[in-house]
């Protein structure tokens, strides 16, 4: 009854619009299947469990690699202005609808990580001529990052450290090495977070 809430208001007028989004959602799901089906014929590597939702847009497939129980969300884009560059996604990874990566240098995506809505990545510069041959800026994001809604992450940003998270609408300029909270334009350290080995050493729950 909880599940039928969500489409269902429980009275005779709620009926149609409650079919209507029933139908839309069973689309929703056959229209991901489809498009997951099509997209593991032609990545380098889609992980067993990942799916790759609809309208979802990769250019040079064949260096894009996703590991297992990964979800990329619909209206993603993952682009490259080089045919040489590579993209790899750990397992576990969510990538949420309209996401922008450019993986032009290279960008490695570590496993459990969180990417919201709207994020931008750019891995490559032009300098201050904007007609100039794109130099490459590679970017590792480490194990368990968490990056919020509305996210720019810069050219210049080559590392950001396991366990970090993000805050919404922050502009990242400068690498994250250390565990921490970061927010603001440009991202700042907020808030430092305990290491693994500090919370190992404390006995405390992650």
């Amino acid at each position: 009854m909880q599940r039928l809430g969500k489409i269902w208001n429980g009275r005779i007028g709620g009926v149609p619009s409650a079919l209507l989004l029933a139908l839309s959602v069973v689309y929703g799901r056959i229209g991901d299947w489809i498009s997951t089906s099509l997209w593991r014929g032609n990545l380098a590597a889609l992980g067993t469990g990942s799916r790759i939702q609809r309208s979802v847009t990769i250019r040079f497939p064949g260096r894009v690699r996703i590991g297992r129980d990964c979800c990329v969300g619909s209206f993603s884009s993952f682009t490259s202005e080089y045919a040489d560059a590579d993209l790899v996604i750990g397992d576990n990874a969510t990538i949420n609808p309209h996401v922008f990566l450019d993986f032009s240098g290279g960008l490695m995506i570590g496993k459990n990580v969180l990417i919201s809505r709207n994020v931008t990545v750019f891995t490559h510069s032009h300098g201050y001529d904007p007609k100039s041959e794109a130099r490459k800026m590679p970017l590792r994001i480490d194990d368990n990052v968490w990056v919020g809604a509305n996210v720019i992450i810069g050219e210049a940003v080559s590392w950001i450290a396991a366990g970090s998270i993000i805050g919404t609408g922050s502009v990242v300029t400068r690498d994250i090495t250390e565990k921490g909270i970061y927010a603001g334009v440009p991202a700042s350290l907020k808030k430092s977070l305990p290491s693994a080995t500090e919370v190992s050493k404390a006995g405390l729950s992650r």
